[in-house]
């Protein structure tokens, strides 16, 4: 590292005892002429873009990009890679935007890198209190979201902090709870016309959920969704039953979503605090493992769906894909929904409507929907009083890290195809009784994962017709592991996946065939982005997290997991990698080109 990086700055934060260091950058260290990213960028990103985290607000996860394409996608090649302190639950999505792209660790630090070259061009590190570890989002973190002429950070010990994206300095941070209580931020924002929609982690520890909206030019809170209820004229309250604790969990800490056209931003919800019914009471525990569409101005719910009401087994909700489809004839503004259970989840977006639900990966819990989208459930698998500190043990299936966890899907609005990478396991389960003390890992059951009864595999990486719920395809790798990456598709009809025994695949998007893959230093924990550069496309992904379903499946498929810690890896094609791409594109008839001088052709 040069002079230029080596020099750092102490600044005491004026709203904490917490101190900053950041190398800073200077204009000639930028790979492009800045450009400040708008509102109208993020709502629609230049094809090369990849700045939100899920590039698009309909949460996609999918790159127009056809550089790299099935006839040339064998010719990948590492272009850079870097080492980071994270390799315990990194689980990264970079963001890339004019020539730089931005990660995040968990231990406290931020670093912009040339895209292109894998050169350090800031790097800011936070100092956090001794007793971090008590936020359940220490060390887990998965990325950052920029806007204008800032990075927004969302931090273990609960602030939204501002770095300037040109040269890492801080430029304004807020508190947004107390991380000794309420947990703290390992997601990245979401940010919307001048908002920052922000969830948080924690509810496994016993953190009260709650979503904010924060202003982008100064942190102000806009307006806050309880999650749980807060007091006894929340209409949710009366479906909590237990007097001695207060309604606890249902923590917003993954991905949201936003339909511009309804003003609506989509979030979803962890499981209640306890695990265990039996320690709650009956009840829905609302808005507990649900689907929330609020309104992006005031805060206020427009309509829930609840995945799994009255939890028992940490069934948490994850992001909603926003599509357009044809139903029965019908065009329905609708988003899918899949989660933790063995089954996708279909609603109109605008209603909140059930349309239907298709099967995703084995369940022998829910067994089916209402006519209204409640889950029937396996009646002899559901607890009772009496099966408490009983020592019966339940075959529940699947394990409680689901058919699927933080590993997201990716959609292909030209075909309709919907891609993921899903689990098949169960657990033994029995119920036992527990003192409530907040801010312990209060379950009130325990759970050892087994394999799925009739599967000689864990992982499958599937596409899916959503509207038929029809299996188009899977994959599996050679030896049946863990899927732990989220999906990526591009119109260069490749979409790519990893596993927990450290394979990052490309596939043909038609068929499942694999076409290229690579073994890297650990499971692929990250989300692959795909992104451009001086007009050449590039893939980008992070390996080594050592996810949770990585960690705990790694025993049902004879998977070793590598001991270090996470890289961040950024591929493109060799040279004549590109000259393939010219021929493949005039061949496929995508572009009309003239290669006079090159190839002395016309195509």
């Amino acid at each position: 590292m040069n002079d230029g990086y080596t020099r750092a700055l102490l600044r005491l934060s004026v709203f904490s005892l917490s101190l900053s260091i950041f190398s800073p950058a200077s204009a000639q260290d930028l790979p492009q002429p800045w450009e400040s990213i708008s509102d109208e960028r993020l709502a629609v990103p230049e094809p090369g873009d990849w700045v939100n985290y899920r590039r698009t607000y309909d949460v996609a996860g999918f790159s127009p990009l056809v550089e790299i394409n099935r006839d040339n996608v064998d010719e990948l090649r590492m272009v850079w890679s870097w080492a980071v302190e994270d390799g315990n639950r990194w689980v990264p999505t970079p963001i890339v935007a004019n020539g730089l792209m931005y990660v995040s660790e968990g231990m406290g630090r931020v670093t912009a890198f040339n895209a292109a070259t894998g050169d350090i061009v800031w790097q800011h590190t936070r100092r956090y209190p001794q007793d971090i570890g008590v936020s359940q989002a220490y060390n887990k973190h998965r990325g950052v979201s920029i806007y204008g002429d800032n990075i927004y950070w969302g931090t273990a010990d609960s602030y939204l902090v501002a770095l300037d994206a040109r040269t890492g300095e801080q430029v304004w941070e807020v508190q947004t709870a107390d991380y000794t209580v309420d947990g703290g931020h390992s997601h990245p924002p979401l940010i919307v016309d001048g908002k920052v929609l922000l969830g948080r982690t924690g509810g496994d520890l016993g953190t009260q959920g709650f979503f904010l909206a924060l202003d982008a030019d100064s942190g102000e809170e806009l307006w806050r969704f309880n999650t749980v209820p807060v007091n006894e004229g929340d209409p949710a309250w009366n479906t909590w039953s237990r007097s001695d604790s207060p309604p606890l969990g249902g923590t917003p800490w993954n991905t949201a979503s936003y339909d511009a056209e309804l003003g609506l931003v989509y979030f979803g919800t962890g499981q209640p605090y306890p695990w265990s019914a039996l320690l709650r009471g009956p009840g829905d525990a609302l808005y507990t493992n649900s689907i929330l569409a609020v309104d992006i101005n005031t805060g206020e719910r427009r309509w829930h769906y609840q995945v799994m009401p009255n939890d028992s087994w940490d069934r948490a909700a994850f992001e909603s894909l926003l599509v357009d489809v044809e139903i029965n004839g019908e065009m329905r503004k609708a988003l899918i929904q899949t989660s933790k259970i063995g089954w996708g989840v279909m609603l109109d977006r605008e209603t909140g409507e059930f349309l239907h639900a298709f099967e995703t990966a084995y369940d022998n819990l829910v067994t089916g929907f209402e006519s209204n989208g409640r889950p029937i459930l396996n009646p002899e698998l559901v607890p009772t009083p009496a099966d408490m500190d009983s020592g019966k043990v339940f075959e529940v299936c699947p394990f409680y890290h689901g058919g699927r966890d933080l590993n997201t899907a990716s959609w292909d609005a030209a075909t309709g195809t919907y891609y993921i990478g899903m689990n098949n396991s169960c657990m033994d389960v029995s119920f036992f009784s527990q003192d409530y003390d907040r801010g312990t890992f209060y379950t009130g059951m325990s759970g050892r994962a087994k394999p799925a009864p009739g599967y000689d595999h864990v992982g499958e990486f599937v596409a899916f017709d959503p509207v038929t719920g029809e299996k188009l395809w899977t994959y599996q790798d050679d030896k049946g592991s863990a899927m732990t990456a989220s999906a990526l598709a591009t119109a260069g009809g490749v979409v790519f996946g990893g596993t927990a025994e450290r394979e990052f695949f490309a596939l043909n998007s038609d068929t499942g065939e694999r076409l290229w893959r690579a073994r890297l230093n650990g499971d692929i924990s990250g989300a692959p982005i795909s992104f451009e550069v001086d007009g050449k496309q590039y893939i980008a992904v992070g390996a080594g997290g050592r996810i949770a379903q990585a960690f705990t499946y790694r025993r049902l498929s004879d998977t070793e997991l590598s001991p270090g810690g996470g890289v961040m890896w950024v591929f493109a094609l060799a040279d004549y990698g590109k000259a393939k791409t010219l021929l493949s594109i005039c061949l496929r008839g995508q572009l009309r080109v003239w290669l006079y001088g090159l190839f002395g052709c016309q195509c």
